[in-house]
């Protein structure tokens, strides 16, 4: 809600792209079906990396929006080509100068490693400003801007893998000023300097399996994912389609109970983060899209501390099929969840085969209440909750 409470936000556009496909319907067909694609040898000269696996973006086929130059688009990054893709997908026809945008990543960058950026780098070369201007945390952001001719605020932000959420609730407050807002995230962290980062910290593993006894760290996965939202007045007058509701998101963190890396074994910050966002609504909730990258300590902790809010109530992790694309993971999975409400239907958790907790869907489940929860939670002890109703 923003404003004076009253005025609801709403969700009127999608855009989304990750390793099951490149558009919305598309992606969530994959994501139901009940084949499930294993994750790729992730492709590197770097030694210490050979063995590590990645559910690589699915390649796009562009459309190149006619605010940009083709020339400037060939130079961009693919996770800033996937951005402009998905907000495509999310604007459809709008047109309208007052919109904002909120638009972030956690990896994405144009390649450090390479042989002709140390070169220029050592050797005092020139590098061309129009590859250095992408080495800007917001320079997706502003791009996108640009490209689309909107007027509004223009920012990133940057939350480790709660990204997606803080962006959203900051989306929700800038409709207090703008009449849309474009929100979204992208990644491409399966390159070379970003794998080494997870592989150091001991986050990646082996198979992507939230919640199974033997899960040993996540998958590093790709994606972009955009949501336009507007006021609910706003949409009803101009006659769009309203795809769902945000009701709320809540963000809490460990404190000083918890670690850079692991979180309060009490589960201080995500028990508040659920409690307080499904406050009244507990009953109603149909089904809690988990965090659950599949870390040992993590998933445990995040299904406890779930049961203790919302007991009986089925859990899922996504990060099954498409693994753990960072920023983008927090957007991508609130559209999934958001077209799992719609649909009235919630997919297994895949690729899991030893696992004790009751409320982890075994198998794909219909239900009819219109309220889910999606949870994000990050390095440094923090989490964030959402809750969606259709």
């Amino acid at each position: 809600m923003v404003g004076d409470m009253k005025d609801r936000v709403v969700i009127t556009g999608v855009g989304l792209t990750d390793t099951l496909g490149t558009y919305p319907m598309e992606c969530f067909e994959n994501m139901m079906s009940d084949h499930y694609e294993p994750p790729t040898t992730f492709n590197t000269e770097i030694e210490s990396l050979k063995g590590l696996k990645c559910f690589k973006a699915r390649e796009v086929e562009y459309k190149i929006p006619d605010g940009i130059r083709k020339p400037t688009f060939n130079s961009l990054t693919v996770a800033t080509k996937n951005a402009l893709h998905v907000v495509q997908q999310a604007i459809g026809d709008l047109d309208s100068r007052d919109v904002a945008v909120v638009f972030s990543s956690v990896a994405s960058k144009p390649e450090t490693e390479t042989a002709p950026f140390i070169e220029r780098m050592h050797g005092g070369k020139r590098l061309s400003p129009r590859t250095a201007v992408q080495y800007l945390k917001d320079f997706t952001a502003g791009l996108i801007s640009k490209t689309f001719d909107f007027r509004g605020a223009c920012t990133s932000m940057d939350a480790a893998c709660a990204t997606g959420l803080y962006c959203i609730d900051y989306a929700m407050y800038l409709l207090n000023t703008h009449k849309f807002v474009v929100v979204g995230c992208t990644d491409t962290g399966a390159v070379d300097d970003d794998m080494f980062i997870f592989n150091q910290l001991g986050a990646l593993g082996t198979e992507s399996r939230p919640f199974d006894k033997k899960r040993d760290g996540f998958i590093m996965g790709e994606g972009a994912g955009c949501l336009l939202l507007e006021k609910e007045s706003d949409a009803i007058i101009r006659g769009a389609n309203i795809i769902g509701y945000i009701n709320t998101v809540s963000h809490h963190t460990d404190g000083a109970l918890g670690s850079p890396t692991a979180p309060d074994e009490n589960c201080t910050g995500s028990l508040a983060s659920m409690m307080k966002a499904s406050e009244g609504i507990a009953e109603d909730i149909a089904f809690v899209n988990a965090h659950g990258t599949s870390t040992p300590i993590g998933d445990d902790l995040e299904y406890h501390a779930i049961q203790q809010v919302l007991p009986s109530v089925p859990v899922v992790s996504f990060k099954s099929k498409i693994g753990h694309s960072l920023a983008a993971s927090g957007i991508n999975e609130t559209i999934y969840t958001l077209m799992c409400l719609s649909n009235g239907v919630i997919p297994q958790n895949f690729n899991v085969d030893d696992c004790d907790h009751e409320f982890v869907t075994k198998y794909r489940q219909e239900f009819t209440k219109k309220f889910a929860m999606k949870n994000s939670f990050a390095f440094g002890g923090k989490s964030s909750t959402l809750i969606l109703e259709v």
